[in-house]
C-alpha cells in the first residue's frame, strides 16, 4: 500500500495498493473527487504526489476510468493517466462535473516507454463460469496470473440485463481466478440502445473477492446490461 497525501485538486489522503517495478507498475484504488473543489476548478490536470521512493518516476501512457454521479446511468469514460516527474497524473474531463463528485478507479499496469511485455503477459489462463444456466458467456477473454497481480479482460455475449434478470446483486462465479484478488472495477454494461444525446457509456461498480465478481445495478436502469458488457483491469494481488 501507499498513501498519497498531496494533490492539486483538493482531495484528501488516497491509499492505493501497489506493485512496483522498474519496468511495470501496477497501481489500485478509488479517488474521490469534488468539482465544486477552488483547487480542482484552476487544475488543468489532476495530479498526485507519489512517493519520493516510487520505483518509476516517468512511464508511457495508462488509463484509468470516470464513473460519474449521473443518476442511475452513471456515465462516465476512460481517462488519460500516467506518471510524470514522480507524479501520478491524469487527463481532466469536466463533462459531468454539474452532478457533483465523481470517482476515478485506478486499476491500471505503468510501464515503461519501449516496453514491449514479457512473454508471460501473452498467455491466457483458463477460466471456467460456475453459474449454471445462459446468464453468462464469455464471447472473449484474456487472464493473465503472475505471483504480484493479474490482469484479466473479458467480453460477454450473455450477462444479466435489468429489464430481463433485474436490480440485482449478481455474482459471477469463476474457477481458477486468483482468490486474492479484491476490490472494486467499473463495468461497462450499456446495452443495446444508445442515446446518441448522451455522451459516455453506462457504468455500474462490481467488487472482486474470494474469486468471484458481485455488482448489481440501481433500481430504474433500464437497458443496462446485457451483450457486449465487459470490463478491463490489472490488479494487485493481497
Amino acid at each position: 500500500m501507499i498513501t498519497l497525501t498531496m494533490n492539486n485538486f483538493g482531495c484528501g489522503s488516497i491509499t492505493l495498493k501497489d506493485y512496483q517495478n522498474v519496468a511495470i507498475c501496477v497501481l489500485n484504488g478509488k479517488i474521490t473527487v469534488d468539482p465544486t473543489h477552488p483547487d480542482y476548478m484552476a487544475a488543468t490536470r489532476l495530479e498526485l504526489d507519489l512517493p519520493a521512493d516510487f520505483a518509476m518516476p516517468k512511464s508511457a501512457m495508462s488509463t484509468a476510468i470516470l464513473v460519474s454521479n449521473v443518476p442511475i446511468d452513471r456515465y462516465g469514460t476512460v481517462l488519460h493517466c500516467w506518471i510524470e516527474n514522480n507524479k501520478l497524473c491524469i487527463e481532466k474531463i469536466t463533462e459531468w462535473d454539474s452532478f457533483g463528485n465523481y470517482e476515478i478507479h485506478i486499476n491500471s499496469a505503468f510501464v515503461t516507454r519501449g516496453y514491449h511485455g514479457d512473454d508471460f503477459l501473452k498467455v491466457t489462463n483458463t477460466l471456467t463460469i460456475l453459474n449454471p444456466g445462459n446468464l453468462y458467456h464469455f464471447s472473449d477473454y484474456h487472464y493473465v496470473e503472475t505471483n504480484d497481480y493479474v490482469y484479466f479482460t473479458a467480453m460477454f455475449t450473455d450477462f444479466p440485463r435489468y429489464s430481463v434478470n433485474g436490480q440485482g446483486p449478481f455474482t459471477l462465479q469463476l474457477s481458477g481466478f486468483a482468490p486474492d484478488v479484491s476490490g472494486e472495477i467499473p463495468l461497462v454494461v450499456h446495452g443495446n440502445v444508445i442515446d446518441a444525446s448522451k455522451k459516455g457509456s453506462r457504468l455500474t461498480v462490481g467488487s472482486f473477492e474470494n474469486g468471484n465478481l458481485t455488482f448489481s445495478y440501481p433500481a430504474g436502469a433500464g437497458n443496462m446490461g446485457g451483450s457486449n458488457s465487459f470490463f478491463n483491469f490489472f490488479a494487485v494481488r493481497n
